[in-house]
């Protein structure tokens, strides 16, 4: 197994906002991510929640609200770590419907807007999605892309979204997986290849970070396998 590359100094996928999804409950659960986050090295986190039209149907503007909040308090308590607002979107009509009226949270220069599909087949809207995201000047960027099943072992379809623009971020503690797990072999296959563009948690409570993983990672530097 190959040495994993060291955490980023931004994480890209954490549900560290408190009572939106299904990330902590609590504002003190959040401080607990928050104070894991530092511990790996991490000085910004982009905030995720799920937004999903029959689950989590979270407004823009709550979403904000709620990272402010945190935002305020993690500084009132001296921790030093810039909590940016985003969402990890479901591909779904009403997405489109976000984009088509500019109702999307995206982070960075580039715009980055965080978005997912079913895992075992993607929706007959994905690509559509991710054509309308690249079209209204945002960059698309796919959710744990080692998860889903239809990309597993599929290098021509992996390629093909690239070539479409899309970004791929890839959980962290997959790297962490044995060889028997698809989800773990095909994160490093991204990694060794080149083409992982964010790292993320994709945490929902302190406890699922995998610090030991962190502890172990090569000291190579991160720009030097993934481009950004």
């Amino acid at each position: 197994m190959i040495d994993p590359p060291p955490m980023s100094e931004i994480d890209t996928h954490c549900h560290i906002l408190p009572g939106l999804d299904d990330g902590p409950s609590e504002l003190d659960e959040s401080l607990d991510i928050a104070e894991s986050l530092i511990q790996m090295g991490v000085r910004t986190v982009v905030a995720t929640p799920h937004v999903m039209s029959d689950t989590y149907p979270l407004s823009s503007e709550q979403i904000r609200q709620a990272t402010a909040a945190l935002q305020e308090e993690l500084c009132s308590r001296g921790l030093a770590l810039e909590v940016l607002p985003g969402a990890e979107y479901y591909v779904e009509s009403q997405f489109l419907q976000r984009i088509d009226q500019g109702d999307i949270l995206a982070w960075g220069e580039e715009r980055c807007v965080l978005f997912e599909t079913a895992v075992a087949q993607a929706s007959m809207l994905f690509k559509e999605a991710i054509f309308q995201l690249s079209s209204a000047g945002y960059t698309p960027v796919l959710a744990h892309v080692e998860r889903y099943h239809f990309l597993q072992n599929n290098p021509e379809a992996m390629a093909s979204l690239k070539k479409m623009g899309t970004r791929f971020q890839v959980n962290y503690r997959s790297f962490g997986l044995p060889r028997v797990s698809q989800r773990g072999e095909t994160a490093r296959q991204l990694y060794i290849k080149g083409m992982i563009d964010y790292l993320g948690t994709d945490s929902h409570c302190a406890d699922a970070f995998g610090l030991s993983l962190a502890a172990r990672s090569s000291a190579l530097s991160i720009s030097d396998k993934i481009g950004r």
